[in-house]
């Protein structure tokens, strides 16, 4: 059966000698696993069309529940200059990381696909000092999108004002309901700010022509940011990848 769609690419493994298995996040089906047959010999019609994060239309062959045949790829975009710059590609690569662990393979969501490539497309107009909370901003819409977004407004149980954040509940707690929810077994809580709290809402709700005008100090980026990979480390009960390279950077 053959099957049209477009795809970005978010992750290649080398199969064989000079095989790939792609896997792309595609508008109709979500996130599948696709062969490529012999893209790394140097005369492959593929060409770049299978880079990590190209955006292309594909073409696709196989049966129902077997990992369908690449037989054609048009590049739409390339993202070429995201994949230069080692911090763009790190970040873009954590969103992706968070696709692949947090959306089920073979389910359709096209709202989250065109937020993804919205994204890469916004991230390529912004100037290099803007992109850190431009990532922690779209860490957050791409979480909301999966439904595991973190709770930074008051207590997540009765409300009280509060920057106690604690993973294991994924929402911000006050004193009391910290007490009552874990029954006297200790917690770390992450405190945060006032600060973080507010530019925690504002990228979430902010129309995305406005997000420049967004400039929130390295403090609170630093804090969000840390706070957002250990609310991700809860749910996966892993590090991502990513998130473990940018710790170096």
């Amino acid at each position: 059966m053959l099957t049209r769609t477009e795809g970005i690419v978010l992750k290649t493994q080398e199969y064989a000698e000079a095989d790939l298995v792609v896997t792309h996040f595609t508008r109709d089906r979500g996130i599948i696993k696709i062969f490529a047959k012999s893209p790394r010999k140097t005369k492959s019609r593929f060409g770049s069309s299978l880079e990590p994060l190209t955006h292309a239309k594909i073409s696709l062959w196989g049966k129902e529940h077997t990992i369908p045949k690449i037989t054609q790829s048009d590049i739409i975009s390339t993202f070429q200059s995201l994949r230069e710059n080692l911090k763009d590609f790190a970040n873009v690569s954590k969103l992706a990381e968070i696709l692949i662990y947090m959306l089920p393979e073979g389910i359709p969501n096209k709202r989250l696909f065109s937020l993804f490539l919205n994204t890469m497309k916004l991230i390529e107009s912004f100037e290099q000092k803007q992109k850190d909370s431009i990532y922690l901003i779209s860490q957050i819409r791409l979480l909301a999108e999966l439904g595991y977004a973190p709770r930074l407004k008051g207590c997540g149980k009765c409300g009280t004002k509060s920057f106690d954040f604690y993973p294991g509940s994924g929402t911000i707690l006050c004193k009391r309901c910290a007490l009552s929810q874990f029954r006297g077994n200790y917690q770390q809580s992450i405190k945060i700010t006032g600060k973080t709290a507010t530019f925690y809402s504002q990228g979430a709700k902010w129309p995305v022509r406005a997000l420049s005008r967004l400039k929130p100090p390295r403090e609170t980026i630093n804090e969000l940011s840390f706070l957002l990979d250990e609310h991700i480390i809860y749910i996966l009960n892993k590090r991502l990848h990513s998130s473990e390279f940018l710790a170096k950077t």
